[in-house]
């Protein structure tokens, strides 16, 4: 075990950290998870992936072999990847100096990127795509997001590359973490599908009888899983919830091969996991829609990779893989 690193996740719903063997290409041991202490800002979530990162190296028994962390963080970083801009989803963290922060809690070497371009390039290496040269990818989980990999290199442009959930696709929508109206985010991610569900039983519950009884008549606890789960019940309101967010998502996924012209766009993400909503939703919108001239040129594709490409692709931040 020459090439071990420790990767983090500072995701908007939960924070996840492993040890990665980069010789083996697998993660070793558990990978620590625990939600997201939104309420406590910048700070407190700080503090606790510190305490998810030291949970991985104790079960590890020999942390002086890990040489350098990876960090994949939700959210915009800065063009030099020291400092993050900005969080939608926690308050406090705009200017912070992540990797010095993370640098001196684990007295190692430090590397960061957004969590769209770092799952980009754990795609593209570790879920079986790395004999191709260009991949899109794109990331529905609390947030949108996305990476790109272009003549087998990560593509960054200024620092701000890769930003598929602030493509407007309705600009008279519902209001975006960002601040504007009716990026894909705010109607193709769990929050917004969440928001969505909420509504649809405070104004219409006659229209989501299965949604009423999953979340016991309360709209707090309404989730994007909620949501899914009713649209399989045939909820008439949640099947125009989930068919409206992935046909927007599709859209998207189309202009996005019609601009680039990829091998292959690969979808990752939480949302991802209900693969028979995407079957039924996304997949018939983007073959029917799908320009004839891209149709057998570019494959469209669901991750297998259940979530483990962000912290692989944070470890590959260490290595000249992500230059």
């Amino acid at each position: 075990m020459k090439d071990l690193v420790l990767a983090l996740d500072f995701g908007g719903t939960k924070l996840a950290a492993a040890v990665i063997d980069l010789g083996t290409e697998k993660i070793i041991g558990p990978v620590i998870q625990q939600p997201t202490p939104v309420t406590e800002g910048a700070g407190g979530t700080l503090q606790a992936m510190i305490h998810c990162g030291e949970q991985a190296l104790a079960v590890l028994g020999q942390p002086q072999l890990v040489k350098a962390v990876g960090i994949s963080f939700g959210g915009p970083v800065s063009q030099d990847r020291k400092s993050v801009l900005l969080s939608n989803h926690v308050a406090n963290w705009n200017g912070a100096r992540l990797v010095d922060e993370i640098s001196r809690a684990f007295k190692l070497p430090a590397f960061m990127d957004n969590d769209g371009n770092v799952a980009a390039l754990g795609e593209w290496w570790f879920g079986g795509y790395r004999k191709l040269n260009n991949l899109a990818y794109i990331q529905v989980s609390t947030g949108v997001g996305g990476g790109f990999i272009f003549d087998r290199q990560l593509y960054r442009g200024g620092g701000l590359a890769g930003e598929p959930g602030h493509y407007i696709v309705d600009v008279n929508g519902p209001q975006c973490s960002c601040g504007r109206q009716g990026c894909l985010e705010s109607v193709c991610s769990g929050w917004a599908i969440a928001r969505e569900g909420r509504q649809a039983i405070s104004i219409k519950p006659g229209s989501c009888p299965a949604l009423v009884r999953l979340s016991e008549n309360q709209p707090g606890k309404i989730n994007a899983a909620m949501v899914f789960e009713a649209c399989r019940a045939l909820d008439p309101a949640c099947i125009q919830i989930v068919s409206g967010a992935l046909n927007n998502l599709a859209i998207t996924v189309i202009n996005l091969i019609t601009c680039l012209d990829p091998q292959v766009v690969v979808i990752g993400g939480g949302l991802t996991r209900s693969r028979d909503i995407f079957e039924k939703y996304f997949f018939p919108v983007v073959t029917e829609q799908m320009h004839p001239f891209f149709k057998g040129r570019c494959m469209v594709e669901i991750s297998a990779m259940n979530g483990s490409e962000l912290l692989l692709g944070a470890a590959l931040l260490t290595t000249e893989k992500a230059l």
